[in-house]
């Protein structure tokens, strides 16, 4: 397996790639001059092909390393069969320690398509929420006909204004094998291989030309029970992609996960987030070994570089222990295997992103509920703690992913307008607060103001 420093040299040449190249193609000081007023169309179309020429680079290093990686997996996990049948537990935890390594590197890299995926979308999350449908999403390279997706974003790709990316690549995008971005806006395509997959698309695109509704029953018509089952699939697969292009290119249409019509408005309050409270620590660790501050009274962070990094997350935990039971607490480096802004997106030095990444400096985040709780109720929106019993009544509505749960217990919000439906606390606003960066006054803020 690769070192620390080989590691930390690959993700940051990918980085610049994918991040960086039109940057640094035209030069930081020529593309302030140009951003105020001299922007030619010569030169805002020369800009996207250094963009897009990034991206492809990008995409070449990251399809081998995380063919590579998933390659070592497979080895490390037979061998950690292999100690265990042997008894050897001291091989066993090395051999865990190792499967960790890689897995995390994995998730970096999935990480990085992620921010290019997020850039061809235009940073807008609530399109990403659209791609990820809740599945299993560490598929195998080489077991997803990634060849023929590489040919296809390949010819793709040979258009300069055009890129495309391959949705394995990504954590996130769950719906189509490759993600498009052309000059019309962006697209999903699905890639099927075989005679049999051939002949189904074949078919169903003729009864779409002839606009055939296309029902169970044509299909039965047409093909035997196991073709059936397969066209089926491709046309609900089909449709997805169909349904999440329409809102990604247009703010509204039907979600390709509920089936649910959907509009996407502009929020009325401006989101404002704490990312700089990281980059305050960040200078702070140039003369110490760690740095901590609280946010709004809630949020605790911790930063930690070298020796630091043995007291990560205890001093964190123990701090929040003596507030309260009821907090929660997380390395922030999940934010890699999390539906939420990439880490590139955030007004971050580049060093500092990939010391994030590759274990140099470690952060971790507590957040203290009680207290959460208390500054929503100081806003106006009315927040208290579930009972079990009512928390485990409102589990048989809300689905079960969706709904924060600690201590058996949920959250609940209601506004000060009584007649004001009441709302659970789904976990997708901790993760805003966590993963997003967004203050818990700025969230309270906009969930009043829906």
């Amino acid at each position: 397996m690769k070192t620390i420093q080989e590691h930390r040299e690959v993700v940051e040449k990918i980085s610049d790639f994918a991040f960086a190249n039109a940057v640094n193609s035209v030069g930081i000081d020529n593309l302030t001059e140009k951003l105020v007023g001299n922007w030619g169309k010569d030169e805002q179309l020369n800009f996207i092909v250094k963009v897009h020429d990034g991206f492809k680079k990008a995409q070449n290093l990251l399809i081998e390393e995380i063919q590579y990686y998933q390659s070592l997996l497979r080895e490390e996990k037979i061998q950690l069969k292999h100690w265990r049948k042997e008894k050897d537990k001291s091989k066993e935890n090395e051999s865990k320690r190792t499967i960790k390594i890689i897995t995390q590197r994995l998730h970096t890299y999935s990480h990085i398509a992620d921010g290019i995926a997020w850039q061809v979308i235009g940073g807008q999350l609530h399109i990403a929420r659209r791609f990820h449908i809740e599945e299993d999403s560490t598929k195998f390279l080489d077991s997803s006909n990634v060849e023929h997706a590489i040919s296809v974003v390949n010819d793709i790709n040979k258009n300069p204004l055009e890129f495309a990316l391959i949705s394995d690549l990504t954590s996130f995008v769950q719906i189509g094998d490759v993600l498009v971005k052309h000059k019309e806006g962006v697209k999903i395509i699905e890639l099927k291989e075989g005679k049999v997959n051939d002949k189904v698309s074949e078919f169903i695109n003729q009864l779409e030309k002839d606009k055939v509704p296309i029902t169970d029953k044509v299909l039965k018509d047409k093909f035997d029970d196991k073709t059936f089952k397969q066209a089926k699939r491709m046309q609900r697969q089909k449709e997805r992609a169909k349904k999440a292009s329409e809102v990604m290119n247009h703010d509204k249409g039907i979600d390709p996960v509920s089936g649910h019509e959907i509009t996407v408005s502009t929020p009325n309050i401006p989101t404002l987030g704490y990312d700089q409270e990281f980059n305050k620590l960040r200078e702070k660790l140039d003369t110490k070994t760690w740095a901590y501050t609280v946010v709004e009274g809630c949020l605790h962070i911790g930063m930690y570089r070298d020796e630091g990094i043995k007291m990560a997350g205890f001093a964190v935990e123990q701090i929040l222990k003596q507030e309260t039971n009821n907090y929660i607490i997380a390395d922030w480096l999940s934010i890699t295997a999390s539906l939420s802004q990439p880490i590139f997106a955030k007004p971050f030095e580049p060093n500092f992103i990939t010391d994030i990444l590759t274990g140099k400096i470690k952060i971790i985040i507590g957040l203290n509920l009680d207290i959460m709780i208390e500054l929503f109720n100081d806003y106006g929106l009315k927040t208290k703690w579930m009972t079990t019993k009512e928390t485990a009544k409102a589990k048989q509505v809300v689905p079960r992913k969706g709904m924060f749960v600690l201590n058996n217990r949920g959250i609940s919000m209601e506004g000060n307008n009584k007649n004001e439906e009441s709302w659970i606390l789904y976990g997708g606003i901790i993760s805003k607060i966590i993963y997003d960066n967004i203050l818990p006054s700025n969230i309270v803020q906009t969930l009043l103001s829906r």
